[in-house]
């Protein structure tokens, strides 16, 4: 059954961007929907799929694990309307899982999509590493959506992604792995850890040297959710770089008085600088491997075009930049 509805994709403040979707599924837990569950629609698509399959989440709270296997291929995941859609569970390293086996979502399938939905694993902190999401597809985007959990909430596990327009909250290591990524205009707040921890927001893993993958933010906001604010004993890092060639790069984006002025664990990654701004983004006191620039040609080699080749597979109707902003 196919169904044709109208999606409405904000570009920026002005205008609106409005098509046909043509959703070959819609998902729905009060039964107006073909589907009940968002794995059984996944299940019911033909494998190495190479056109768009959308499937329509209508709002409410899923509380199912989620896989998307290599099979899958070239899937869209869309909230219609204002309202909360929810994908949810929990999972943990403490409940006896592998850190890779924690992820409420996991994504195998080259091409996916998904727009406007909410990722959370609701264990708490003392769980320690519990994945909301787990990405080892190439070619993927998540735009306008919500990850929620505490330690290595998103999982970045490897190949080519990209994430616009989102937000992120937690504690230790949430944006994790070892895969090229790049976060734009993405909200990314700390919270408050279990005592005597500090918090990491990006753990870049990579041991190769021959394997040139990074994280890059561009535009982004770091700052403190309100509970960290009134903490005074909690430390906040960048981030704590794994492996000899990890590479993060973080340019004309927004940073918070919260980051350390070290701003790195350090283990002497590469990283990056390039005009940042806010009280966070002073390099006085920072580790001496950190690279600070203001020439635009050595950060022309970190935009979207040139760094993941944004330009050939990005969906035009997700607004991004594919240079520098």
């Amino acid at each position: 059954m196919i169904l044709f509805v109208t999606i409405t994709i904000i570009v920026g403040v002005q205008s609106q961007l409005t098509k046909e979707i043509p959703y070959n599924a819609v998902v729905s837990t009060d039964g107006i929907g073909n589907f009940n569950t968002t794995s059984g629609a996944i299940l019911a698509t033909p494998d190495h799929n190479v056109k768009p399959l959308f499937i329509n989440l209508k709002n409410g709270t899923y509380q199912k694990y989620i896989r998307v296997d290599e099979t899958k291929t070239t899937i869209i995941l869309i909230r219609e309307g204002m309202n909360t859609m929810i994908i949810t569970d929990n999972r943990s390293f403490v409940d006896g899982n592998r850190t890779y086996d924690t992820a409420i979502v996991g994504v195998a399938g080259n091409g996916f999509i998904a727009q406007n939905i909410t990722f959370r694993n609701n264990v708490r902190p003392i769980k320690h590493q519990a994945v909301t999401l787990r990405v080892d597809a190439d070619l993927v985007s998540f735009y306008e959506c919500h990850f929620d959990g505490y330690q290595d909430t998103l999982y970045v596990k490897r190949q080519i992604q990209s994430y616009c327009d989102c937000e992120i909250y937690r504690t230790i290591d949430f944006i994790c792995g070892d895969a090229t990524a790049v976060f734009q205009n993405y909200l990314i707040e700390a919270c408050t850890p279990m005592a005597r921890q500090y918090n990491t927001i990006i753990e870049k893993h990579q041991e190769l040297e021959l394997f040139a993958s990074g994280i890059l933010f561009q535009n982004c906001t770091i700052k403190a959710t309100h509970d960290l604010e009134k903490s005074v004993n909690v430390t906040t890092y960048l981030g704590r770089p794994w492996g000899l060639f990890s590479r993060t790069v973080i340019m004309e984006s927004y940073i918070d008085r919260l980051i350390d002025p070290r701003g790195w664990v350090d283990r002497r990654p590469y990283y990056l600088e390039y005009k940042n701004r806010g009280s966070g983004a002073a390099m006085k006191g920072c580790v001496t491997w950190a690279f600070v620039t203001t020439d635009p040609n050595i950060a022309l080699n970190f935009t979207v075009r040139n760094f993941i080749s944004g330009d050939q597979w990005i969906p035009v109707n997700i607004p991004h930049y594919l240079d520098l902003s």
